[in-house]
């Protein structure tokens, strides 16, 4: 019989065991949403980075998959930009000029983009798209608007508020959060600089909704530390990453389970906000060139056709590569169903395993 793992959370979302897969861009779509619904997890989709045509495609080839909750992850930060045209693009930085002429050589063609993630007007209509379409859960990342809030609870849905500091708990619980995740500077993707372990400590003493862990969990053992430290669940998102259902590229799953321990850094080099990503050339061109990076969003406008045109070209050297810390602990590539059920049975068996080990009354 399988191991049982549950939570209050659990019926407060509608799922069977307190695991959530984050909604990583470019990698986190329907297909790899359903699987983790259908296992008994949360699903989602990773709206920011994709038009709100293709959130509205994502979700319906969810629903053809999956009669579970459906997550669509979304970001309100507070500085965005209402559209890609309000913002003023200087001259290419030394080290894209450098990563240009390198991208030359390979016969990889850099054109311009029409990545709208930093728009708020997009973000809104992502949104619009989402709640129409019943969604159970809206994730916000890098701010949880009171009007957001209000938007997702006229239609029933859930929010949940990415947090990498104590004081966006405390700020996301005020404007009327149903949950909050927090992520340690473990965590691949934008994150901040405070440990996981410290800040879920920090939030636990004062958070009045439930707190889920996030932040380099790619182990059941992480995760039973984490709710026995008081975490209702955990936010995963590497670990899926690496899965058969995962949207990411083939060469980036190749980069995932070639990672080593000190294979990611944190640094502002990929939109002008912190986000931990695998080493490689795209990150090394800016060692030394530390001056040169522009505020959000300007430095998101600058690098994303880099990004796209190193993606086309499944150019992983030059890619860029978003990771948590615990990539390198990854070392195979299976169903995402599989990593879900595997991390269940380790959490069950590390929290046996504490009973056996630790005296206490």
């Amino acid at each position: 019989m399988p191991p049982t793992l549950r939570t209050p959370i659990c019926d407060l979302l509608g799922i069977d065991v307190p695991l959530m897969q984050a909604g990583m861009g470019n990698v986190a779509y329907g297909r790899l949403a359903a699987a983790v619904s259908n296992a008994g997890g949360l699903g989602s989709i990773g709206g920011i980075d994709i038009t709100p045509e293709q959130v509205d495609e994502e979700i319906r080839l969810f629903r053809s998959l999956s009669d579970g909750p459906l997550c669509v992850d979304l970001g309100f930060p507070a500085n965005a930009p209402q559209g890609l045209s309000d913002v003023r693009v200087p001259e290419l930085p030394g080290p894209l000029r450098q990563l240009k002429r390198e991208l030359d050589e390979r016969g990889v063609e850099v054109v311009p983009t029409t990545d709208q993630a930093i728009s708020l007007a997009d973000n809104k209509k992502k949104l619009e798209i989402a709640l129409d379409h019943g969604v159970e859960v809206i994730a916000c990342a890098l701010g949880t608007p009171t009007w957001v809030v209000e938007a997702c609870h006229a239609k029933g849905a859930k929010v949940m508020s990415i947090v990498g500091l104590a004081k966006h708990a405390r700020s996301a619980i005020r404007n009327g959060t149903d949950v909050v995740v927090v992520q340690g500077t473990e965590g691949g993707g934008h994150t901040g600089d405070v440990g996981l372990i410290t800040l879920l400590a920090e939030v636990l003493e004062f958070a009045t909704v439930p707190v889920v862990a996030a932040g380099g969990l790619v182990k059941g053992s992480q995760i039973a530390a984490c709710l026995t430290a008081g975490a209702q669940g955990a936010w995963v998102g590497t670990r899926f990453l690496a899965t058969r259902e995962s949207g990411s590229e083939d060469v980036f799953k190749e980069a995932v389970l070639e990672a080593g321990y000190d294979s990611t850094l944190r640094s502002p080099l990929f939109d002008g906000l912190h986000v931990r990503m695998l080493r490689n050339r795209f990150t090394e061109v800016w060692e030394g060139h530390e001056d040169e990076l522009q505020p959000y969003p300007v430095q998101r406008v600058l690098t994303m056709p880099f990004k796209y045109a190193a993606m086309r070209a499944n150019l992983k050297s030059h890619m860029s590569l978003p990771s948590g810390a615990g990539a390198g602990m990854i070392t195979d590539l299976p169903g995402a169903a599989d990593v879900l059920h595997r991390l269940v049975e380790e959490t069950v068996e590390a929290l046996r395993r504490v009973e056996k080990t630790v005296e206490f009354r």
